[in-house]
């Protein structure tokens, strides 16, 4: 009888305490939800990053633009990335230095590519890095392939001895054509392993077509397979969102959110960058350009920098 009523008093006793952890439980259960609630509402959002690249890919642009790309592959904040290209190439390994960092920024965060005026040669070799191709229908698109300056004969200097009869120009030139096309079926592969696995426009052309180095319009690369979708920068930031798994972000340019400078480099100093061109050098430059530099070129006909004048006397 008395086992009995102690039992009972213990048990009237113990539900005050249990009565205690249930409302601290709740508490603490409202605390969280209010916490997530002012986080998501007034805490850091996720970025969307933009970046622009224009002009030429040189080593210069190319190594403030992989600084660019990799402060944001590190930055935590950073969600994923737009990237606007209006380029028509530059110089192979520069080429192929911002392809892989931007295929190396793929791997971890989402991006995308639009396609401002023109992404031929080189610019196209950045752009295929990408997890979607936007491009307005009027954009210059494609030109893949490469050229260099017409190899030189093997080099005797008389004040001068050299170990082989290469060592001052690198190699015959059968050399340079054979690593000419060695170069081009590099970037031909590329864009084929790159476009032929788009989930949202998959290649149609085969690589002797690409090879041609033709530059199609926008809505004519659509068609084939060269881009995913005609459209710009407010198309591209919802898809990067959609990509990253993200409802709410910001849009930040990322120059002025890293800190980091991206100056362009004006694609008549190219003219310059041909005149001093070691003979074999090979570049990824839209054959458009030749034009400007073609039989008639004469090197003193033209200031570079802020004064360029072009053969003939015409300003850029």
């Amino acid at each position: 009888m008395n086992a009995s009523l102690s039992e009972g008093a213990e048990e009237i006793l113990m539900r005050p305490k249990r009565w205690r952890i249930g409302v601290e439980i709740v508490f603490l259960v409202i605390c969280l939800v209010i916490g997530l609630v002012l986080s998501e509402r007034f805490g850091p959002r996720p970025i969307i990053g933009t970046v622009r690249f224009e002009g030429l890919i040189v080593p210069p642009s190319a190594q403030q633009m992989w600084n660019i790309l990799e402060a944001a592959r590190r930055d935590p904040r950073v969600a994923g990335i737009v990237v606007e290209i209006s380029s028509f190439g530059g110089d192979a390994s520069s080429s192929e230095k911002l392809y892989y960092a931007m295929a190396n920024f793929r791997q971890e965060k989402p991006l995308v590519v639009v396609i401002d005026g023109e992404a031929t040669s080189g610019g196209y070799y950045m752009a295929i890095a990408a997890n979607k191709i936007y491009a307005p229908a009027a954009a210059a698109v494609g030109n893949i392939g490469v050229w260099m300056s017409r190899p030189a004969d093997p080099m005797i200097v008389p004040d001068v001895l050299s170990t082989g009869p290469y060592k001052l120009g690198g190699g015959s030139r059968f050399d340079n054509i054979r690593q000419l096309e060695m170069v081009k079926d590099a970037f031909v592969n590329t864009v084929l392993h790159e476009r032929t696995q788009s989930p949202y426009n998959p290649l149609r052309v085969d690589g002797r077509v690409l090879g041609e180095g033709h530059i199609y319009l926008g809505n004519e690369a659509l068609a084939l397979g060269m881009v995913d979708a005609l459209g710009g920068v407010s198309d591209a930031i919802p898809d990067v969102a959609a990509l990253a798994g993200i409802a709410r972000y910001e849009v930040r340019d990322l120059t002025e959110y890293l800190g980091l400078p991206f100056q362009p480099v004006d694609p008549f100093q190219m003219l310059a960058t041909l005149r001093d061109t070691l003979p074999g050098e090979v570049l990824l430059l839209d054959t458009r350009f030749i034009a400007l530099v073609g039989p008639a070129y004469d090197a003193t006909s033209f200031r570079t920098a802020n004064g360029a004048v072009l053969p003939g006397g015409k300003r850029p």
